[in-house]
């Protein structure tokens, strides 16, 4: 099978990438791994000020459609111990935001470019020829071999494509997370349906997932003492009992559903090569606190189609290059607006986790 892009990795950015090909009549085929069990809900919140993006891809439409609902704002108790209200009421030119339903959504995206897609169970590995041209061979029990002149990679944090092509990753922090779903209940003296609160040992976001369920997801430092307590959720109660709202959502039940992993901040040494780019998180991947993960995904991805078509029209070197600088000059804007964010918080300055920031 030969295609001009080969796309390894069927998230967010990988998807979104391959119906923007798909619609500029570009010839690719998506690789992705064969996945067994459901995926663990997290309920991400874009904001309003993803939804001209959205527009102007003309997905907006497909990410309402698939929303648990719109959202009009938020509460935060960051940098002292009086709740803030962010109200959505007078952003332009959209006064809200999306709770939205990843999974729908992208199940939904995946239909368009469906005929397109070829899963594999056993990996996969990659050959680059002389002629410059990339040959991918999917292992399920068999192998199947594609070619293609550009491969992509959009396998998220994981970076597995760029490990095969030895490109490195700079790690700017040790930010875990560890998440749970909880029933769902209305606050009194919260109006929006989601919350964060910082803490001397981190901080946490309690989002309504869905009608009947909360999520509450905590980011402290890897090797952080409180970790060893969230082990359980009988014990978080305890562990976040200086908080002054989070510790209200928690509500003790059988069959919590836990995830933890990394949450941290880093960027491919390289994001592109003379015939290889990588974006959403296998570019670069950001801190939660910043709420732009995924709208970087989708920016990412309308800015990779772009290049990736005049690429294969004008074939100028320079091409893949200018993206590299590009992705590079946003990941450094992106850290200094989150070491500002970090830094508005000076109530435990000199604690473990805080003490970095300063």
């Amino acid at each position: 099978m030969t295609k001009e892009v080969i796309i390894i990795g069927n998230g967010i950015a990988g998807i979104t990438l391959a119906v923007l090909l798909q619609r500029k009549g570009i010839s690719f085929t998506l690789l992705h791994r064969k996945v067994e069990k459901p995926p663990f809900a997290l309920g991400e919140t874009l904001p309003p000020s993803a939804m001209p993006l959205l527009q102007q891809l003309k997905l907006l439409s497909v990410f309402e459609e698939n929303a648990y609902r719109k959202t009009y704002g938020y509460h935060s108790m960051w940098g002292s111990s009086r709740v803030t209200d962010i109200n959505f009421y007078h952003q332009n030119p959209f006064k809200n935001g999306l709770k939205i339903n990843k999974h729908q959504t992208l199940e939904t995206l995946r239909t368009e470019i469906k005929q397109h897609m070829i899963s594999y169970s056993k990996g996969f590995e990659i050959i680059h020829e002389a002629h410059g041209n990339t040959v991918v061979l999917a292992k399920n029990d068999g192998i199947k071999m594609v070619q293609g002149k550009i491969l992509v990679d959009a396998t998220g944090r994981n970076r597995a494509v760029l490990q095969k092509l030895n490109i490195q990753s700079t790690i700017h922090d040790e930010l875990v997370a560890v998440s749970c779903h909880i029933p769902k209940i209305k606050h009194p003296k919260l109006t929006h349906e989601v919350y964060v609160e910082s803490f001397k040992e981190g901080w946490g976001i309690v989002s309504a997932l869905n009608e009947t369920e909360n999520i509450c997801t905590i980011y402290t430092h890897k090797g952080h003492e409180i970790l060893s307590k969230l082990k359980e959720v009988s014990q978080w109660k305890t562990a976040l009992a200086e908080t002054t709202y989070l510790k209200d959502f928690l509500i003790e039940t059988d069959n919590i559903k836990f995830k933890g992993g990394n949450a941290n901040s880093s960027v491919a040494n390289e994001t592109a090569g003379s015939n290889w780019l990588a974006l959403g998180d296998a570019a670069m991947s950001f801190d939660p606190l910043s709420s732009h993960g995924i709208t970087n995904a989708l920016f990412i991805s309308a800015k990779a189609a772009t290049t990736i078509e005049k690429k294969l029209l004008e074939a100028d070197p320079d091409t893949f290059f200018e993206y590299d600088k590009t992705m590079q000059a946003i990941f450094q804007q992106y850290l200094q607006s989150k070491n500002e964010l970090y830094r508005q918080e000076t109530r435990w300055k000199d604690e473990v986790f805080w003490e970095r920031f300063f």
